[in-house]
């Protein structure tokens, strides 16, 4: 039986073809849930290949998914880098479903042009990592939260962090620290809102099988004159063959755990921040 009848969850970063948000929406209408997803407008140049060659409709196309699912849903475009947007698509969920239940906050920002030594790497693209990766964080679950202990019902927050938020590696400065700083704000946040009923906890994959863009997958590619799909291929099973189980994340593996947290046998787990990662980090 569906676990999530007449919840209301809130979804960022869901418009992708392959990706986890898209993953999760499902999974959680699935479960009875009706969905706000959100996205940002991208160009055709910010978009995996597989998105652009199937003319992909974003967060419209998975919202039309939910609603063949049954499910009520609200497609908000959101460009996270700007705190006015994030609290008007708050407002936006409240007007129209009255309150929200689970957040999950899963967007990132585009990988690839952090992907360098900490002294070659731009103070811009370390803001933007921080700004998309960390601070929209943290606004979400601001302004969601107080709605959530203005209704008095509790609530699910569900921040989606990395392997890299607990180990880093070289050239990955800005996006580690976004996510290690995830982490911390997955505890804060979780402590401060516990007398409310509000839990606060956050996944962590590995690699993932997803088509999601990467500028510096795609400059690789080019310098070995073949696609970025073949280039990301040969990524995944070089992955694969360092996971103790035998294969990366599927963007539905994520899903699963945040599906988990999200319902009734969770009730009494916050603060924690789950691996999915098939074995290849232990902490």
């Amino acid at each position: 039986m569906p676990g999530l009848d007449g919840k209301i969850a809130l979804v960022t970063g869901a418009g992708g073809m392959r990706g986890v948000g898209r993953a999760t929406v499902m999974k959680l209408a699935g479960q009875g849930a009706d969905i706000v997803l959100s996205d940002v407008h991208r160009e055709a140049a910010d978009l995996p290949p597989a998105e652009v060659r199937n003319e992909w409709g974003g967060i419209d196309t998975v919202s039309e998914e939910v609603q063949a699912l049954g499910r009520r849903t609200l497609p908000i475009y959101c460009d996270l880098s700007d705190p006015a947007q994030i609290e008007r698509m708050v407002e936006q969920t409240i007007s129209e479903f009255g309150r929200i239940d689970i957040l999950v906050n899963n967007a990132r920002a585009i990988i690839g042009k952090d992907k360098v030594p900490v002294t070659e790497l731009d103070k811009e693209v370390w803001d933007h990592f921080l700004s998309i990766n960390t601070t929209a964080v943290f606004l979400c679950t601001k302004f969601v939260a107080r709605h959530m202990i203005d209704a008095g019902n509790g609530g699910r927050i569900i921040n989606i962090a990395s392997n890299a938020g607990k180990q880093a590696s070289a050239n990955g400065a800005a996006y580690s620290a976004s996510k290690f700083a995830v982490i911390g704000l997955t505890q804060a946040s979780a402590m401060d809102l516990a007398p409310y009923n509000i839990t606060v906890n956050a996944v962590c994959p590995g690699p993932i099988n997803t088509d999601r863009m990467s500028y510096w997958e795609r400059d690789q590619a080019q310098e070995r004159g073949i696609t970025q799909e073949e280039f990301r291929g040969q990524i995944v099973e070089n992955s694969a063959q360092g996971t103790p189980l035998g294969r990366i994340a599927e963007a539905q593996d994520v899903a699963n755990m945040v599906a988990f947290l999200a319902g009734e046998d969770a009730s009494f787990i916050t603060g924690q921040a789950y691996n999915v990662n098939g074995g290849q980090l232990f902490h």
